[in-house]
């Protein structure tokens, strides 16, 4: 409790924690979804990738993280975590930046920026493949054979977040 207490502040109480776990368990299986589909490049070589180990770093922020709050006047994520995913004995890194956009009443309240780290050139090449399906999909398609895009952080979802509250 004294670990929780100090993470969620001293308001939590036992009644409370229960509701803790569920929000964090959602949250972990939506961060799990997005790697997912990340790992859909590797399909036909590795199609059972597994969560070897995670890392919550929420002192850390990310490069990119620093990138969208300094020169894009992005909310700084609450939260990071470094996943550690085992592609058929290949260890893969994933940044998993935690956003709060406002959604209070709500399981679905927390923006998770979900990609590879870019430290290694598969990672790099993923990136720059998504960063094309997501911007470019017409010369995208002719270069890329890929079903589904990871979401990640799309800034047209935290201008939608914050008109939403205005109106309310």
């Amino acid at each position: 409790s004294s670990g929780i207490n100090a993470e969620y502040g001293e308001d939590v109480t036992p009644e409370s924690i229960s509701e803790i776990i569920k929000i964090h368990n959602f949250n972990n299986e939506k961060a799990w979804h997005e790697i997912l589909l990340w790992e859909k490049f590797y399909d036909e070589e590795c199609g059972d990738p597994q969560l070897v180990k995670f890392q919550g770093r929420p002192k850390d922020m990310s490069p990119k993280a620093r990138f969208l709050t300094t020169f894009r006047s992005w909310p700084k994520p609450f939260d990071r975590h470094d996943w550690i995913v085992n592609r058929c004995g290949r260890e893969v890194r994933y940044i998993l930046d935690y956003y709060d956009v406002g959604f209070e009443n709500s399981d679905d309240s927390v923006l998770i920026d979900v990609r590879p780290a870019m430290d290694s050139f598969s990672a790099m090449r993923d990136r720059f493949k998504v960063f094309m399906l997501r911007n470019v999909p017409r010369v995208a398609s002719f270069l890329f054979d890929y079903p589904m895009i990871p979401k990640g952080m799309d800034p047209a979802e935290i201008s939608r977040t914050e008109g939403d509250e205005d109106q309310s």
